[in-house]
């Protein structure tokens, strides 16, 4: 009988860890992080892919779960931010600047959700703002530009035109100045993100008005852009991500915004219970704004030990490049 009693005892104290174990393991919620994107949608090879890349990220290193909504058109905005924060997903990522007012209507609406925006800025204590010193990578792109090029033009094509891509213009043209300040620039705007023979058509003027090399910053309107350039056999600047694996021969390089990392930085905010709302600027000091890794493959060394050096007059603040036409009036290229 005690031999007995000692098996039950035994057997009760087992079930009372495997209950409790199971009752914690149950309480510890999976957190869900979603993103909307903008009128691009996901597979734009730039600013919404690079922005899921970060989710994913979050997915593989902090164990949470992804999801996506899509947005087609404006109106879309409020009600996907709506539905995801009456679902009580744990961190609500809006990637464009364009979502700001609908960002700003519903983080009102919902103080207890956490959100985050890429590129807007948003004045609410649940919203971390994620902004990027777009002008210094267009500065470092704008002069390998203003290095490669034959014919003395240069182009630069954009999506729609707002504070953001006149902020690429104007660090690219400073770029372009500080390397040869006889280059000719061309500029475009597309009026899209999101219209791909759109940006096919502005390069392909481009180019037959003499440049050889011209820098997209247009979102899904770039790939156009890109095809732009294998079908003149010029070249062609990437943006958001590096971009030369789709086209090896003409992309020479990108302009690399590390959106990825700030998406990964905001949902590690949410997993580790010290979110905060408020601006997160990356730059290339902060390791957010750079160049391509691939530039190398076209791009000859002395033309990348010139802009190493470019990059380190940003880090030490020797050079601010301009963010806006304004700016750019008043700004004198460095000696280097």
């Amino acid at each position: 009988m005690k031999n007995l009693s000692r098996v039950f005892l035994s057997l009760f104290l087992v079930l009372i860890m495997l209950f409790g174990t199971m009752s914690f393991v149950s309480a510890e919620k999976q957190l869900v992080m979603t993103m909307v994107t903008n009128q691009s949608g996901l597979g734009d090879q730039a600013f919404n892919d690079a922005a899921w890349a970060g989710l994913v990220m979050a997915e593989e290193k902090l164990g949470v779960v992804k999801k996506v909504l899509e947005s087609r058109e404006q109106a879309q905005y409020v009600p996907n931010f709506s539905t995801l924060a009456e679902q009580k997903v744990d961190l609500i990522i809006a990637v464009g600047f364009m979502m700001k007012d609908a960002m700003a209507e519903v983080a009102e609406l919902f103080p207890e959700s956490n959100f985050g925006i890429v590129d807007g800025t948003v004045d609410a204590p649940n919203v971390a703002c994620l902004l990027f010193k777009e002008n210094e990578g267009a500065f470092l792109v704008g002069a390998i530009a203003a290095k490669m090029t034959e014919s003395g033009i240069v182009g630069f094509v954009g999506g729609m035109e707002n504070p953001i891509t006149k902020k690429f213009e104007s660090g690219y043209r400073a770029g372009v100045m500080t390397a040869n300040p006889d280059v000719e620039v061309l500029v475009s705007y597309t009026g899209s993100f999101a219209d791909p023979a759109k940006g096919e058509e502005m390069a392909t003027a481009q180019y037959n008005q003499g440049a050889d090399v011209v820098f997209q910053v247009a979102g899904q309107t770039g790939l156009g852009v890109i095809n732009a350039a294998k079908k003149k056999n010029k070249y062609v600047i990437g943006v958001d991500r590096d971009q030369n694996y789709l086209a090896p021969d003409n992309v020479i390089t990108s302009m690399i915004k590390r959106v990825d990392i700030a998406v990964f930085n905001a949902a590690k905010m949410v997993k580790e219970g010290d979110f905060k709302g408020g601006v997160y600027r990356y730059g290339v000091a902060e390791g957010g704004i750079d160049i391509a890794p691939t530039t190398g493959k076209l791009v000859p060394k002395e033309i990348l030990d010139y802009v190493n050096i470019l990059k380190q007059m940003i880090i030490e603040e020797k050079i601010n490049p301009p963010t806006t036409a304004d700016e750019l009036e008043k700004f004198t290229p460095p000696n280097v």
